[in-house]
C-alpha cells in the first residue's frame, strides 16, 4: 500500500444472511453454513466487488440511494463489521459520526455528556476541558450546557452532539447523514468546520449524504454506488450529472413495476410470468426533430408470428393467442394512429413524457412462453418528415437489457427493421449490452434548446466577462408540441465552479406560441453583471407557466412540466479589471443608500 494511501479497498464484498422467521436464525447457531453456500433468495448482497483508493488529504462523498451500499462500505471501513470478501486496507486514526447522540444519556447534562463522550475517546484533563470549551462555544449553548440533556430542543442537540464530535483532529474523518443538523445558519458553520478540520490537519474526508448538492460543495470527488457496486467515481459537477440522469431511469423502472402488479391484478391468478420489454429509445434521451411513424410491428419465429398490437386503441392489455399479452407502456409519448403514405401506423410523439421512447410490455403466461421470445426475430416499419436515431431495446423477463439494432432513417422514407432479439439482427448491428446513457437530455420536450451563446455589451462572443459590465446570455429554441402556447418559464442558474449554487434569474413574459411560429430565440442582457470574480456554468431551464409557483415536487428529470433543461451548456469566467471588491463572493449589488443625521 502505498504512503499517500489512506484506504485501499479491492473486490470488497459484504453479504448478509436472511431469515423468514426466528426460528431460523436460531437454528443458524448450531448449524453453521457458508453464506457463499446459500441459494440467491436467503442472502442480501450490501457490497458487490467494490475497488476504490482514497488518498491522504482528499475530501469525497458517497451517494446513492436508500439501502445502495453507502453506510455498509463506511462500516467497513471505521472496522464496526468486518467484510465478508476482498481486501481492505486502512490506516490512520480514525472519527466516525456514523450516528450523532451515542454516549448522550438524556438524565445528565450537556457538559456531563460531551465529557463522557470524550473519554470514549480516550480524552480527559486538560484536553478534555479544551475541547469542550470548544465545542460549547461553536454549539452557542453556553446558556444551556449545564442543563439536562432531555431539557434541550432537537436542534440543540444536534448542534452540541456535531460540535463534540468534530473538536477532535482525526487522520480520517468518516460522516454519514449528519449534516443536516440544526439551522441554516449552523449548517454552514458545519461545512466551514469540516473544511478547516480537514486543511488545517491534512485530515481526509469520506461523507455520505443524500443532500448532494450540499456534500458537492465541501468534497473533490464523488463516488455513487447503486445496489452495492460503484457506478461512478469522478469530480462532483460530472457525477451529479449522472446522478440526476438515474433518477429517470429509476422512475421508469418503477413505472414498469407499477404496470406487471396491474397486469396481475388483471388477470386474477390465470396464470402470467414476468413481462419482457421491447422499446425504442431515442439516443441519448434527445427528442427528435419530428414526429416518428411506426406500422407493421410483429414478432415471427420459423413456424409462427405474432402481431403486436401497436394500432389499438384501447389502452389496455390485449391478449395474443393463449400464450400472451401486450400492452402499449402508458408513460411512454405514444400518439394517435394516423394514416402516413397510405399505412396505419403510430406516432412516436417528440415531446410529451421525459423517457423519449416508446415501446411494449409482453406478458408471457408461462416460463416457455417467455424463453420463446427471445428467438423471436421483431420487424416493423418507421418513418418520418426528418432523420431518426434510436436504439432497439429488448429487455427479457429477468431485467436484462440489449440493444438489438439501431434504428436510422433518413427524411420522408420508410425504413424496413428487422432485429433478432437474442442475436442482434442484420448486417452490423450485433446485440450489446443496453447502457444507460451519461449526460442525457433532461425535458419532456415541449420545447428544446440549442445555440447557446455568451456575449459582452458590444455583441462579441467571449467567454471572459467583466464584472459591473453589461453581459449578454442567448439562445435558440424549436416547439416540437404545435399546440404550445403559453408565458412559459426560463431559469438560468450560475453555478460557481460548476458545483455551488450561487445565483439564478427568471424570465417569465415571454410567450411561446407555436401557431405564430415554431423558432426563435431568446436574449437576456445583465446590465451590469453582478456576479464576483470566479470561474461559473449556466444551466438553462424551460418549464410550464407557473412552474415555480405551483411546484408538484417532483424532482426537476422527472417532471414533464420541465421542457428542456440543458446542464453547464455555457462555461465562463468573470474578471473585474477595476477593483478586488468582487473577488471571493457570489454577487455584488448596487444600492439606493439614505443618511438621516440625528
Amino acid at each position: 500500500m502505498n504512503d499517500d494511501l489512506i484506504i485501499r479497498a479491492e473486490n470488497l464484498t459484504k453479504t448478509y444472511r436472511l431469515y423468514e422467521k426466528p426460528s431460523e436464525r436460531l437454528l443458524s447457531l448450531f448449524r453453521s453454513r457458508k453464506v457463499e453456500d446459500l441459494p440467491p433468495e436467503k442472502v442480501h448482497h450490501a457490497l458487490r466487488g467494490v475497488s476504490l483508493e482514497i488518498r491522504r488529504g482528499e475530501k469525497v462523498a458517497i451517494i446513492g440511494r436508500n439501502g445502495a451500499g453507502k453506510s455498509t462500505l463506511l462500516k467497513l471501513i471505521t472496522r464496526a463489521i468486518d467484510p465478508t470478501s476482498g481486501v481492505l486496507d486502512v490506516r490512520g486514526k480514525s472519527q466516525a459520526l456514523l450516528q450523532l447522540g451515542v454516549g448522550f444519556h438524556p438524565d445528565f447534562t450537556g457538559r456531563e455528556n460531551a465529557y463522557s463522550f470524550l473519554a470514549l475517546m480516550g480524552h480527559a484533563g486538560k484536553k478534555a476541558d479544551m475541547l469542550v470549551d470548544d465545542a460549547v462555544a461553536f454549539a452557542e449553548i453556553e446558556e444551556y450546557i449545564d442543563q439536562p440533556f432531555k431539557t434541550y430542543s432537537s436542534g440543540m442537540a444536534a448542534r452540541l452532539m456535531f460540535a463534540v464530535s468534530t473538536a477532535l483532529e482525526p487522520e480520517l474523518l468518516v460522516i454519514d447523514e449528519v449534516l443536516g443538523v440544526g439551522d441554516a445558519y449552523f449548517q454552514n458553520k458545519s461545512f466551514e468546520r469540516i473544511r478547516e478540520l480537514c486543511e488545517a490537519n491534512n485530515s481526509t474526508l469520506l461523507l455520505v449524504s443524500h443532500d448532494i448538492y450540499s456534500a458537492a460543495r465541501l468534497v473533490s470527488r464523488i463516488v455513487w454506488i447503486d445496489q452495492g457496486r460503484v457506478k461512478g467515481d469522478g469530480e462532483p459537477a460530472e457525477m451529479l450529472k449522472r446522478y440526476e440522469d438515474s433518477i429517470r431511469i429509476q422512475e421508469d423502472a418503477r413505472q414498469k413495476q407499477k404496470l406487471s402488479l396491474a397486469y396481475k391484478r388483471q388477470i386474477a391468478g390465470r396464470g402470467g410470468f414476468p413481462p419482457a420489454y421491447i422499446e425504442i429509445r431515442a439516443r441519448n434521451n434527445a427528442p427528435a426533430a419530428a414526429p416518428v411513424y411506426l406500422a407493421g410491428m410483429r414478432l415471427s419465429w420459423p413456424d409462427a408470428t405474432l402481431d403486436l398490437p401497436i394500432l389499438d386503441q384501447n389502452g389496455k392489455s390485449v391478449a395474443l393467442g393463449a400464450e400472451y399479452a401486450a400492452q402499449l407502456l402508458p408513460h411512454a409519448p405514444w400518439g394517435d394512429v394516423k394514416t402516413v403514405e397510405g399505412r396505419q401506423a403510430r406516432v412516436w410523439n417528440n415531446f410529451g413524457a421525459v423517457e423519449h421512447k416508446v415501446g411494449l410490455a409482453l406478458f408471457p403466461m408461462n416460463e416457455a412462453a417467455s424463453k420463446k421470445l427471445g428467438e423471436a426475430t421483431l420487424s416493423f416499419e418507421a418513418f418520418s418528415d426528418a432523420p431518426v436515431d434510436a436504439d432497439v431495446v429488448f429487455v427479457d423477463a429477468a431485467g436484462a437489457e440489449r440493444i438489438v439494432q439501431r434504428l436510422q432513417t433518413g427524411a420522408k422514407a420508410w425504413a424496413a427493421v428487422a432485429a433478432a432479439l437474442a442475436s442482434g439482427g442484420t448486417g452490423a448491428a450485433a446485440a450489446s449490452a443496453a447502457k444507460a446513457p451519461e449526460n442525457a437530455r433532461q425535458g419532456s420536450g415541449r420545447v428544446v434548446l440549442s445555440g447557446f451563446n455568451l456575449a459582452n455589451g458590444a455583441g462579441e462572443t467571449t467567454f471572459t466577462l467583466q464584472h459591473g459590465e453589461p453581459a449578454v446570455i442567448s439562445f435558440d429554441y424549436f416547439i416540437n408540441d404545435p399546440s404550445l402556447d403559453e408565458k412559459c418559464q426560463i431559469i438560468f442558474a450560475f453555478k460557481r465552479n460548476g458545483v455551488e449554487d450561487v445565483a439564478r434569474i427568471m424570465g417569465r413574459d415571454i410567450r411561446f406560441n407555436a401557431g405564430a411560429a415554431r423558432s426563435g430565440r431568446i436574449e437576456a442582457r445583465l446590465d451590469p453583471l453582478r456576479l464576483g470574480v470566479a470561474r461559473y456554468t449556466i444551466t438553462i431551464l424551460v418549464a410550464r407557466e407557473g412552474y415555480f409557483e405551483n411546484h408538484s415536487g417532483q424532482f426537476f428529470s422527472i417532471n414533464p412540466d420541465v421542457y428542456d433543461c440543458e446542464a453547464a451548456c455555457l462555461e465562463f469566467d468573470v474578471a473585474d479589471r477595476n477593483s478586488p471588491f468582487s473577488t471571493g463572493t457570489g454577487a455584488v449589488f448596487e444600492a439606493a443608500w439614505r443618511h438621516f443625521p440625528a
